[in-house]
């Protein structure tokens, strides 16, 4: 992982070191790791400065800049970030997979919602997808290993579902529907998240 200091990020960057301590003030650019007094920035950064500089190029100012980065930074999508409604004009990005939809892994993936077949073609929409499965060299290799993850997970994920619902039931003062959904889905993600990172992480 390269990591620069303050000094090699403003060369890098073109960005004065005086801005970038402002930008980090406000809340635009994300706290550096810190070693004692040091402080190292990453590629992270680097692309944050670089989408605040075209940012403030097409007339935004640092306020703006820093509401839409703290939205972008909760998991809102780019509509809600703006503060505004889709109104169904912006339109997911679909990926056509070269498989064959009678395949029996497919018929799974489509089962479970992961994929869909129109007009004869296997299509796949969810975005985390889309983006990993576009840069996969085989995706028939993909597609089975989706299909068994999905079929030895299904049982464990409607227990899980079961045992969030009835924690989500007994916990009085809630928020209450969708906010209710998005900090059921945000705690259980990350739990499964840090379960996941423990389990495939290889032993000493």
């Amino acid at each position: 992982m390269v990591e620069y200091r303050l000094e090699d990020l403003a060369r890098i960057s073109g960005v004065s070191a005086r801005n970038i301590r402002a930008y980090r003030e406000r809340g635009l650019l994300d706290s550096p790791r810190r070693v004692g007094r040091s402080a190292y920035y990453g590629e992270r950064h680097l692309a944050q400065l670089t989408a605040i500089s075209q940012l403030l190029a097409k007339g935004f100012n640092s306020a703006h800049i820093a509401e839409f980065f703290a939205g972008l930074r909760s998991g809102k999508d780019l509509p809600d970030t703006l503060g505004i409604q889709s109104s169904g004009w912006s339109r997911p990005k679909v990926l056509t997979l070269n498989v064959d939809p009678a395949d029996d892994d497919v018929r799974t993936l489509v089962e479970f919602g992961l994929v869909r077949i129109a007009e004869g073609s296997v299509e796949v929409t969810d975005p985390a997808l889309v983006t990993f499965l576009s840069g996969a060299e085989d995706q028939r290799l993909c597609v089975r290993t989706m299909a068994e993850l999905a079929r030895s997970t299904d049982t464990a994920i409607d227990r899980l579902a079961e045992s969030t619902a009835a924690a989500v039931a007994e916990h009085e003062g809630a928020p209450s529907d969708d906010r209710l959904r998005e900090l059921t889905r945000a705690v259980v993600s990350a739990g499964v998240d840090r379960a996941l990172r423990a389990g495939l992480t290889p032993a000493d």
